[in-house]
């Protein structure tokens, strides 16, 4: 994954530290979970796919069910994969 900041990355704020981030606008919900958690018994759930390149190698790359606050809108993680210093994720979040 290539992300250029003038083509496809973006400045985000994540939990309060500001990186370098790309919501995936093709892949979504995720492929592995095509068809899960779409409006199950009355919740309508967002799932995205989130790549990350944090600004500081110290911060750890995010864990499954673990909460993350991105630009003001709070995720859940369903599956985090560190890939040569950037982080895929996939999150998702309850919009009703």
């Amino acid at each position: 994954m290539f992300l250029s900041p003038k083509e496809f990355g973006e400045k985000m704020t994540v939990d309060g530290r500001r990186m370098l981030g790309c919501w995936d606008e093709i892949t979504q919900p995720a492929p592995r979970f095509y068809g899960a958690g779409l409006d199950i018994m009355g919740v309508n759930t967002v799932e995205r796919l989130l790549f990350l390149l944090p600004g500081d190698p110290n911060w750890p790359c995010p864990v499954s069910d673990q909460e993350l606050v991105v630009d003001g809108v709070k995720w859940t993680v369903r599956d985090a994969r560190p890939e040569s210093g950037i982080f895929k994720l996939v999150v998702y979040r309850n919009e009703s």
